[in-house]
């Protein structure tokens, strides 16, 4: 059951990108969000309290090995009711409903504003499952990648319809994908500051691998250092994986952008 709803909220992100880029596919896009927070509300209600272990994923020796591996690292443990981890989802759901249903058949001029809200709105509501003990599969692993590739999909398909060269659309996506990930950054420093638990609180992970050497830091990193911050935060949500993101995402946009220059009906070529 719980792979069934993490299967439904992967979809319901995905047609949430769609429905932002084509208005044709608004209809469909709010039928699915509809009809996966109802069965979020209907699956995930549960009697008594239920508790969710929280992992922070990275490169590692996973026990004896000899082979670097991703190693999930225990950070955090919360204990909640059983069923209160729906109500952000089905607010997630319903705002977002609301904002569709309002926006009908217009198409959307400016490629930053809702794709970017998605993406903010998104790892709010995934930060609240997690603090309400969600059940595992639905929050972790690849728990942020599940709606911020689809909203970085909406931005760089919006900022390919109206891009005006080539360089443009490149600064667009990457500025985007960066804007999408920074708001995780600082909640990921602060909650390692303070120790709030999630998956983003890193202050307890320090056996990591040196990207540079593929070994093990040697002394450990220290907690609560600049330099597990750096490697665990910084390095990970402002330079590694906006990089990542930007070599899948820019050959979407670019085969985009060149369609809408020269494959739509009536396009005049430059």
């Amino acid at each position: 059951m719980d792979l069934l709803l993490a299967l439904l909220h992967v979809l319901a992100y995905l047609s949430l990108a769609f429905a932002l880029v084509l208005p044709r596919f608004r209809r469909i896009g709010l039928s699915i969000l509809t009809a996966t927070a109802a069965a979020t509300l209907v699956l995930g209600r549960e009697e008594g309290e239920r508790s969710l272990t929280t992992l922070h994923h990275y490169a590692g020796f996973q026990g004896a090995d000899m082979e670097v591996s991703m190693v999930g690292f225990e950070t955090s443990t919360f204990t909640a009711a059983g069923g209160q981890w729906t109500i952000p989802f089905a607010a997630f759901a319903l705002s977002w409903i609301l904002l569709l249903w309002r926006l009908g058949r217009r198409e959307l001029r400016n490629p930053w504003i809702l794709p970017l809200t998605f993406a903010w709105t998104a790892a709010a509501t995934w930060l609240g499952m997690q603090v309400l003990a969600a059940p595992s599969a639905v929050v972790q692993p690849v728990g942020i990648d599940r709606f911020l590739w689809p909203a970085g999909l909406a931005l760089c398909l919006l900022a390919a319809r109206r891009a005006r060269s080539l360089p443009g659309l490149l600064v667009a996506v990457g500025a985007g994908i960066l804007a999408a990930r920074l708001p995780l950054a600082l909640f990921s420093w602060y909650a390692s500051t303070e120790h709030l638990g999630t998956s983003l609180d890193v202050h307890t992970v320090r056996d990591i691998v040196n990207p540079m050497t593929q070994m093990q830091f040697d002394p450990r990193l220290a907690e609560g250092s600049g330099q597990q911050f750096f490697y665990l935060i910084w390095l990970e949500h402002v330079i590694f994986f906006p990089a990542v993101y930007l070599m899948s995402l820019f050959g979407i946009a670019f085969g985009a952008y060149m369609f809408h220059r020269h494959g739509e009906p009536g396009s005049v070529p430059a």
